[in-house]
């Protein structure tokens, strides 16, 4: 998430922001990096967001951390790991970067951005004839659609807990989930806002309505192993918050 399920638990998260003086000190100083090897950039199967197709790495974050790395003219390589060994390779620099939300387990090995890249939402869908939900507890008694291989933190936990009494059902894939949701089997889908927003661009389906229930940023994640991490991470933002202003990205 991805072993999907790792990557969605454990964010302690600050608020995401910049503005052009953010970089002004670091620009000097970003300009000084210079490359000596190809990055080795982690990814985790998570589409849209990453996913291998072909033997090589696709996805919205591929796209726009091409458009970075091509701009900054650096060298990369992406390679695909589970999450556990993608962790622990950032840890002690067997990869240098990760794009993902910030994890509590990486703080002190890693050096995580300010601009973010794409931010990860987590919305509540449900049917026209379904009443809005408020809070997780409004969900007791209620039949709720998840995705094997998503924690779903909180709401996870709590809908997952037998004594709350909510019941659910894990399917496989988006499509399964989509597809019992329009049959009325069930009143509620929790599900990311990306793999969603696939799935209604691809099939006809009757109108959802939805909430968030969070949206995390997903951000540079530089290993502090990397022998120039802090000169790094700044070139990276300085490009990311260049493109973006000058209207050559879009942030979802």
């Amino acid at each position: 998430m991805l072993c999907k399920a790792a990557v969605m638990i454990v964010f302690m998260m600050l608020p995401a922001c910049y503005t052009p003086s953010l970089f002004a000190q670091s620009e000097i100083s970003a300009s000084k990096y210079n490359q000596q090897k190809p990055l080795l950039v982690g990814y985790i199967n998570f589409s849209p967001l990453y996913f291998t197709s072909e033997q090589k790495a696709q996805g919205i974050l591929v796209d726009i951390t091409k458009k970075i790395f091509t701009g900054l003219n650096l060298e990369y390589r992406e390679l695909l790991m589970p999450t556990k060994r993608l962790f622990s390779s950032l840890k002690v620099g067997r990869i240098d970067l990760w794009c993902g939300i910030k994890v509590a387990e990486l703080q002190g090995q890693v050096l995580t951005g300010k601009v973010p890249l794409h931010h990860l939402t987590l919305n509540l869908y449900r049917s026209e004839q379904s009443l809005a939900i408020k809070n997780k507890t409004d969900l007791t008694g209620k039949k709720i659609i998840l995705l094997l291989g998503y924690s779903y933190g909180d709401w996870g936990r709590y809908i997952r807990n037998e004594a709350n009494k909510v019941k659910f059902i894990e399917v496989k894939t988006h499509q399964d989930a989509l597809r019992l949701l329009n049959r009325g089997r069930f009143q509620y889908l929790l599900n990311y806002q990306a793999p969603m927003n696939t799935m209604f661009e691809n099939t006809s389906t009757a109108k959802l309505q939805w909430q968030t229930i969070s949206s995390l940023p997903i951000m540079f994640n530089v290993s502090k192993a990397h022998p120039s991490a802090k000169l790094l991470l700044a070139k990276l933002d300085r490009k990311l918050a260049d493109l973006i202003q000058r209207g050559e990205l879009t942030i979802q």
